[in-house]
């Protein structure tokens, strides 16, 4: 058995969190493809000078049920993960993969060039790629003599 000592420097707050955190875990299994905070589908977003680039983990998706929006300062990904259907007499054992519509909708932190937005999708895996409107973009400026 663990004896906690009222000397701070043996006690750590941070234990009994950790412990329930595990108890947790054990109790209700892994959240399967949901974030931490329930979101799906789960992304990625990088940017830089130029672009901005969203990775997005759509396993089961069609690219017919798929719809992508873009505007100046937004995106939009909508779509739907049709539910499997079991053989006549089969029961679920265990299901994680969900299915059902999903919507999600990102703050962009510049405005994008939305008729040059392309968007690609293979194995599961759903790539945006949105450059920054040119007026944002850095420009190269050429010194001359004077």
């Amino acid at each position: 058995m663990l004896w906690r000592s009222a000397r701070p420097s043996l006690w750590n707050p941070w234990h009994d969190l950790r412990n329930f955190n595990d108890e947790i875990s054990r109790l209700f299994g892994d959240l399967g493809e949901f974030t931490t905070r329930g979101e799906y589908p789960p992304v990625n977003v990088w940017f830089n000078d130029y672009e901005a680039r969203f990775t997005v983990k759509l396993p089961g998706v069609n690219l017919a049920d798929l719809e992508i929006t873009a505007n100046q300062d937004t995106l939009t990904i909508k779509g739907n993960r049709a539910a499997e259907v079991l053989p006549e007499g089969a029961n679920y054992l265990r299901q994680e993969r969900g299915s059902g519509s999903f919507v999600r909708t990102f703050a962009l932190p510049f405005p994008v060039d939305s008729e040059n937005v392309e968007a690609g999708y293979k194995d599961g895996i759903l790539v945006v790629r949105l450059p920054k409107a040119k007026s944002v973009q850095p420009r190269k400026i050429n010194v001359t003599t004077a």
